[in-house]
């Protein structure tokens, strides 16, 4: 069996992020439709949103110090998301159960995302700060040397 490339979507963190945005979508479809809730829900849809997409711009970085940078930036999306459904709740906009359960999985990012700042952490002490090849492993056709 070929082995998938390595990418932002090989990484559990992103899927997590990924699975916590849909389900954001999901419920705010179900918001009353008060000028009020849509504000809130256009808040906490762009918020969730944003951290899978830090996680993937990060990975995309050339230098461990930039991609270090974006988890801290979800770490504040995944906030403020939680941040957008306590207000959600205590609007009686969102069951009490559901709140839990995405509080829940805000949390879980957070601890995931303090991780993997840590780990960058120790490879910004460890090793130098851009990562180079030594010699190119692919050429692409056309494109001067």
């Amino acid at each position: 069996m070929e082995q998938e490339p390595y990418s932002f979507r090989n990484l559990d963190l992103w899927h997590r992020a990924q699975e916590l945005a849909l389900a954001v979508i999901k419920m705010s479809a179900s918001l009353p439709k008060s000028e009020a809730a849509k504000s809130i829900a256009r808040q906490v849809v762009s918020s969730s949103g944003s951290v899978a997409a830090n996680i993937a711009e990060g990975h995309g970085r050339y230098s461990v110090a930039a991609y270090r940078n974006h988890p801290s930036i979800a770490r504040g999306s995944i906030a403020e998301t939680d941040s957008w459904l306590d207000l959600l709740a205590r609007a009686g906009y969102v069951a009490p159960d559901i709140a839990r359960q995405l509080h829940d999985e805000c949390e879980l990012l957070l601890g995931g995302l303090t991780r993997q700042m840590r780990a960058l952490e120790a490879r910004l002490r460890s090793q130098p700060k851009a990562l180079r090849e030594e010699e190119p492993s692919y050429m692409l056709e056309g494109l001067p040397e």
